[in-house]
């Protein structure tokens, strides 16, 4: 996979030690340890804070008990942590951290160093956040009427710094049909030999309609600098009086170029991919979220044969053992390759539910997740951490086959406090500290409850 996003910006870090006996060599080479060779360092007394200019994180040293650093510190917003040579966190640090967040400061949690470490990347994914553009191609909306999209993407501008670009998604099938055979079989000759194991059970006519899909949306991409898109397969190709070949199976390679993508125009999920890339340091995916197709769904020999007292059972073992089920394949986007077991994606008809169309299929990787969704003006998140452990596979399950198991911490407070079925879901490849600092510190997004 291509890597479209550079969350490795480079910051300038301010060390602004209260004391100029902390002005030495020592601290000054103390701090560089948790900057980045092209990150800027300057030391600046706590008088200078106001024209210092733009600073993105502040290391304060030299603090013993009550300091006057808090008060000139708080009003100038630079994210902030106390910081000792040798160490994390000191009780001598104890009385600036509570004066200066009661005087509303951005404090960053450094009680370790590994908690400073992830505080400096939130803080450098923040600033990588600033002016990324993703793109949602709905359905035409009255202008008369309240737009959701639009309510959204000014929260996404205004708290998270993104830009939302709406579009019509009849664009996508009016630039695909610009392109010819010649075109789409250029690219399906890369696809076959980089993404997809081939046709599967498709026709090569259907995959000409998926590759001119898939060209039509990286130009839009190319063209506007997005780094990720979300059409509305549904209303725009599937559910219409005369249905068409949906982008389902166009995301793989999109998704393989390094762009976020997730499906039916939910700028929310996509959005969220955004920041659980950002913070946890991995391309994410999303999925539908159920509560059930667990033990007695599996049992069964056809989709068909599942009762409503299965499914009621089923979700009673969702609680009892606190789980979700994920069903990747269909309406759950796409597997990047780095939460994929296989190196090449399977293309699958949808049956039984939309014979003639073609989805996306592979196997998700096991391991430490975070599960998360934006609220639909961006000013609040629902998130959990969780663990992928355990699959439900089987072609006599439909478009349901593809399902995966995540624990959570509680199955009945994550009903409680979810948004929509639509979720986005990160791997986690260390911990979550960068990932949270970064909602609730830098963004001030709420906690959903």
């Amino acid at each position: 996979m291509k890597p479209r996003i550079n969350f490795d910006v480079p910051i300038r870090a301010a060390m602004v030690p209260e004391y100029d006996w902390a002005n030495t060599p020592e601290y000054v080479a103390a701090v560089r340890t948790f900057l980045a060779p092209g990150d800027r360092l300057d030391v600046i007394k706590p008088s200078e804070l106001a024209t210092a200019g733009d600073i993105d994180i502040a290391f304060c040293t030299a603090l013993c008990g009550p300091s006057a650093l808090a008060a000139r510190l708080a009003p100038t917003r630079i994210p902030a942590l106390a910081f000792q040579s040798y160490r994390g966190f000191h009780p001598y640090h104890a009385a600036f951290n509570r004066e200066f967040e009661q005087r509303g400061g951005i404090r960053l949690p450094a009680n370790t160093p590994a908690e400073i470490t992830a505080s400096v990347r939130a803080v450098r994914a923040r600033k990588a956040l600033a002016g990324l553009k993703l793109i949602v191609a709905g359905v035409k909306t009255s202008d008369d009427q309240p737009n959701p999209m639009r309510i959204f993407a000014a929260g996404a501008r205004d708290r998270l710094g993104v830009e939302i670009l709406i579009r019509d998604g009849d664009e996508i099938k009016e630039r695909a049909a610009g392109y010819g055979d010649a075109d789409a079989d250029r690219e399906l000759k890369r696809w076959y030999a980089e993404v997809l194991e081939g046709p599967g059970e498709m026709n090569e006519a259907h995959m000409r309609q998926v590759a001119k899909l898939y060209l039509a949306q990286r130009a839009l991409l190319d063209e506007t600098g997005a780094i990720g898109i979300t059409p509305q397969d549904i209303g725009c190709f599937l559910v219409i009086a005369n249905p068409v070949v949906m982008p389902n199976v166009s995301y793989a390679p999109l998704v393989a170029d390094g762009f976020l993508v997730c499906e039916e125009a939910d700028i929310e999920v996509l959005t969220t991919e955004l920041l659980l890339y950002a913070g946890l340091g991995a391309h994410p995916t999303m999925s539908n979220i159920y509560y059930g197709y667990r033990d007695r769904f599996s049992a069964l020999a056809s989709h068909k044969d599942y009762t409503a007292e299965m499914e009621e059972a089923d979700c009673l073992q969702c609680f009892a053992d606190n789980h979700i089920t994920a069903a990747h394949f269909s309406t759950s986007g796409v597997l990047p390759p780095n939460m994929m077991r296989e190196s090449r994606y399977r293309v699958r008809e949808a049956l039984p539910s939309w014979p003639g169309q073609s989805m996306i299929a592979s196997t998700p990787k096991l391991g430490p997740v975070v599960v998360a969704r934006l609220s639909p003006d961006a000013s609040a998140i629902h998130w959990v951490p969780g663990e992928a452990d355990g699959l439900g596979t089987g072609d006599q399950y439909g478009w349901y086959r593809g399902r995966w198991f995540i624990r959570v911490p509680d199955a009945r407070d994550f009903a409680d406090r979810c948004l929509h079925q639509h979720y986005a879901i990160g791997p986690v490849p260390g911990n979550t500290d960068a990932f949270v600092t970064l909602c609730t510190k830098l963004l001030k997004l709420e906690t959903c409850r």
